[in-house]
């Protein structure tokens, strides 16, 4: 392997991480509306600030052997487990869609779908700090990929119109209010980057794995007051989407 295709790797990798590493302040602030910038990163056990040395993805974690320099606190796995999954979403995105635009825009509209499906699953909300930067990021991009910028904001349009279409529904039939402003912004902004279709398809794949986890887990036994993390599931469904989604549309027009 060359030099011009290593420099590359190591960039992406880094970057990767380094995103990854940044998940880890969006996962603990947002939910709790805290600033994303100040202060910076301290132990949530002694406060004493974290040293740039200490702050070094995958490195520091295993050195310090997930634990706090200074009051020997654990540091949750969770944070060695983001960095890993903002590189893998660097190499994802590249590896599908190559050195593009668009292999840049998969990676950090992955990126954001795992920041997405972490927070909803723990606190049941989505940020719209997260959802807003990838609608402008997918419109953005739009140009430059084989989506195109009419069809970027009409998916945007036909990804939360649909949420919201169904939102309503759910609440004149059952009486509540089944899906929040969170999982309509989380779709427009996954119509930003896939389209009308693959939002609907990606509908279609979260509502499948929803399902299935609320049979495994019981959950429809808890009646109408049940809540899932549904933006988990969607933004599992849309992560398949992305990279498979050509691949299993293939397959099923095969079987006819």
């Amino acid at each position: 392997m060359t030099l011009t295709l290593i420099l590359p790797a190591v960039v992406a990798t880094w970057l990767g991480l380094c995103f990854g590493s940044f998940s880890n302040v969006l996962v603990y602030r947002l939910p709790r509306n805290l600033s994303i910038v100040r202060p910076g990163s301290a132990c949530p056990a002694c406060s004493v600030p974290v040293k740039w040395y200490d702050n070094i993805p995958i490195l520091s974690w295993l050195i310090l052997r997930g634990r706090c320099r200074h009051c020997s606190a654990p540091i949750s796995p969770r944070y060695l487990l983001l960095e890993l999954a903002g590189a893998a979403c660097a190499w994802a995105g590249l590896l599908r869609f190559g050195w593009t635009v668009e292999g840049a825009a998969a990676a950090v509209f992955l990126l954001l779908l795992v920041n997405v499906a972490v927070i909803d699953w723990q606190h049941m909300i989505i940020p719209h700090t997260l959802t807003v930067t990838g609608m402008v990021v997918g419109l953005a991009v739009s140009p430059f990929t084989p989506l195109g910028p009419e069809a970027a904001i009409l998916g945007l349009l036909v990804g939360g119109a649909i949420i919201l279409a169904i939102s309503w529904a759910y609440k004149l039939v059952r009486g509540v209010i089944g899906m929040g402003g969170g999982d309509i912004m989380l779709m427009a902004m996954v119509g930003a980057f896939l389209g009308p279709w693959g939002a609907v398809a990606v509908l279609f794949g979260g509502a499948f794995l929803g399902s299935i986890f609320a049979l495994t887990a019981g959950r429809f036994a808890l009646g109408k007051t049940a809540k899932l993390p549904f933006g988990t599931f969607l933004a599992g469904a849309a992560v398949v989407v992305l990279l498979a989604g050509e691949v299993i549309l293939a397959w099923y027009l095969a079987q006819f």
